[in-house]
């Protein structure tokens, strides 16, 4: 037994020494015991999150990634246009916005609420729809299509800069599909799911930041029994000629919250992931990994979510966190306090990854119906996960800061990707000037930022 566990430790090893996280020195035999997995281990400890290492070891870790990954270091040169440098300007920095998105499961009964309305457009970039989207709430009868509340949920959206995935257009799990669709034949059946691709996507075609297109193909089969082995690939086919332009996403669960599921472990998305694009005609969609990420009520395994996360990193797609949650045990006593550490622990070690292009909470309100996990009660009022999530949102993001430029003019700032306006004052005579300009890894290859300025 004790040799399985040392082999086991480690290939775990070797992933992390990959992401350049800890050195040799750091393990011992006696730390062995520390990587139970989630069922060996008992109770709810913050020590089992981070063993063997600190908390300030994760944190040192995940802060050195963020900079990396997610901050560009600029320096800003202010001059008048004899050239001269300008010695003590004031220079203002505002973020437009990020590069990464903050979002939020949203449902119908967003529609006639107007607080929640604010509520909404006032903290998200985006959004994904619990069920209004799906075929089975779209056509829950065949051939009597309803389109109203998702029409009206993305004008929201739309007159709020909120971006939408497009979940889902298909889904595998049998018990997900009408009455109707189950009875029909599979040539009957090939037509029906034909049919509803085209309409939902024709629909919103160039609307949508991207589309789920067969929703949770690595668990479930409903399609590939009836219809062969590579129906999921046809459908990307057939909504990747559609709406050629949008990222299609594979959405799946237990990618990075279980390391017991042997369907939807890493690798397996991959390889899914890859079978998908070699589908003749499928060489050019835009791919994006969708996580779903809801935590049960087992201890986190913070090393399972940061090799998950560092893997599906390395093919350069983007990641979306997509219905993130942490479900606790409700009998313990000090739930709540567990829900918000845990969640803390799985954001941060989320953020870190730069690939994670978004996370998408599930659920805001409770008015929404959200049976898990609440952002507010029904009077849109913090829950402690509101705070924990509001406390993250400005941390991980520049928002305004106004710095003064040295002797030589210049000034030098680090700051989180994304756009911004940025001003520079005269020191004496108040003239200024503006530029708006993007931030990140490649936009501003010698991160100098150059302003001139009436004297």
């Amino acid at each position: 037994m004790k040799t399985s566990i040392i082999f086991l430790l480690l290939i775990h090893l070797c992933i992390i020494l990959k992401s350049g996280n800890i050195t040799v020195a750091q393990i011992n035999e006696d730390d062995i015991d520390t990587y139970a997995t989630p069922k060996e281990v008992k109770g709810f400890d913050e020590n089992t999150l981070f063993s063997p290492y600190t908390k300030q070891q994760w944190r040192s870790y995940q802060q050195e990634k963020i900079n990396q990954g997610r901050k560009t270091q600029l320096n800003f040169i202010i001059t008048y246009p004899n050239k001269t440098a300008v010695k003590g300007a004031k220079v203002y920095i505002k973020q437009l916005t990020s590069d990464f998105h903050w979002g939020c499961g949203m449902t119908h009964r967003i529609l006639n609420n107007l607080a929640y309305k604010k509520w909404f457009a006032s903290k998200f970039t985006a959004a994904d729809f619990h069920n209004e989207l799906k075929w089975y709430y779209t056509e829950p009868n065949p051939g009597q299509e309803n389109y109203t509340d998702a029409d009206a949920m993305i004008n929201f959206a739309d007159e709020h800069g909120i971006i939408v995935r497009g979940h889902t257009v298909l889904w595998d799990d049998v018990k997900y599909q009408q009455k109707w669709v189950k009875k029909l034949s599979p040539q009957k059946l090939l037509q029906a799911a034909n049919k509803r691709v085209d309409s939902v996507v024709k629909r919103y075609k160039g609307r949508l930041v991207g589309w789920d297109v067969m929703n949770e193909n690595l668990h479930h089969n409903f399609f590939e029994k009836r219809l062969g082995k590579n129906a999921s690939a046809l459908f990307y086919n057939r909504v990747y000629n559609i709406d050629p332009n949008t990222t299609l996403y594979m959405n799946e669960f237990n990618t990075t919250e279980n390391v017991n599921d042997k369907w939807a472990a890493p690798e397996k998305y991959l390889r899914r992931l890859k079978k998908i694009r070699a589908y003749p005609g499928n060489s050019g969609i835009k791919m994006g990994i969708g996580l779903e990420c809801h935590y049960g009520a087992e201890p986190i395994d913070l090393h399972y979510i940061r090799n998950s996360l560092t893997l599906l990193s390395q093919v350069g797609l983007p990641i979306w966190l997509t219905e993130l949650d942490v479900k606790i045990d409700p009998t313990l006593e000090n739930k709540s306090q567990l829900q918000v550490m845990y969640l803390e622990e799985i954001l941060r070690e989320s953020f870190c990854h730069a690939s994670v292009k978004a996370i998408v909470i599930w659920t805001g309100a409770s008015i929404d119906g959200c049976d898990v996990m609440c952002m507010t009660n029904e009077k849109l009022e913090n829950t402690p996960v509101g705070d924990l999530i509001d406390k993250l949102m400005e941390e991980w993001k520049t928002g305004n800061i106004e710095v003064v430029s040295d002797s030589n003019g210049v000034s030098q700032v680090s700051v989180f990707n994304g756009r911004y306006e940025v001003t520079a004052v005269n020191p004496v005579t108040n003239v200024s000037s503006s530029v708006t300009l993007k931030v990140d890894t490649v936009s501003i290859p010698d991160k100098n930022v150059h302003l001139q300025i009436l004297g």
